[in-house]
């Protein structure tokens, strides 16, 4: 009697650790943060060759609508750039003296809550229209961005790094 109750009991313990273990399998999910990450790298890749396209087709309206209203640009040469309408007159300057063509090559993107940042390089190529002459230019970006109210990523802020070859 005690040898039947000690295999009743071994086998019930048996079934409830099979139960535990195939629930477990059954609700087990990628990494929700490396899964939330891959969701945020996409939605940031799709951002930044946009804004390149917004450049290269001198898109000014969709280039400046990509910043917060307070946001900063700080330039190659150390330069700040704030606000929308200051960012407004840069982007006329440049694509009215430029053609470019730019590419991007991130290397990290994360999320906290209504903040994010993407960094990575860059390349351009920037064509002077006056005289066809290229400019290459390649160094480092750091983009910040801040979620809006309406659930819109917004640059906050943007930084380039780097030199004319």
């Amino acid at each position: 009697m005690v040898q039947c109750f000690l295999v009743r009991r071994l086998l019930v313990v048996n079934i409830a650790f099979g139960l535990v273990a195939f629930v477990a399998q059954g609700q087990s999910h990628p990494d929700p943060v490396a899964a939330g990450q891959a969701g945020v790298n996409a939605a940031f890749e799709q951002q930044r060759v946009a804004w390149a396209h917004s450049l290269r087709d001198k898109n000014i309206d969709a280039s400046v609508a990509a910043y917060a209203p307070d946001a900063d640009f700080l330039q190659p040469d150390g330069s700040r750039v704030r606000g929308a309408a200051a960012l407004r007159k840069l982007f006329e300057s440049i694509t009215a003296t430029y053609n470019s063509d730019l590419t991007f090559q991130s290397l990290r993107v994360e999320s906290s809550g209504s903040l994010a940042y993407d960094s990575g390089t860059y390349s351009e190529t920037l064509i002077d229209r006056a005289t066809a002459k290229p400019q290459i230019s390649k160094g480092s970006y750091l983009t910040v961005y801040r979620r809006s109210a309406s659930g819109q990523w917004l640059i906050i802020e943007q930084v380039w790094t780097g030199a004319i070859e």
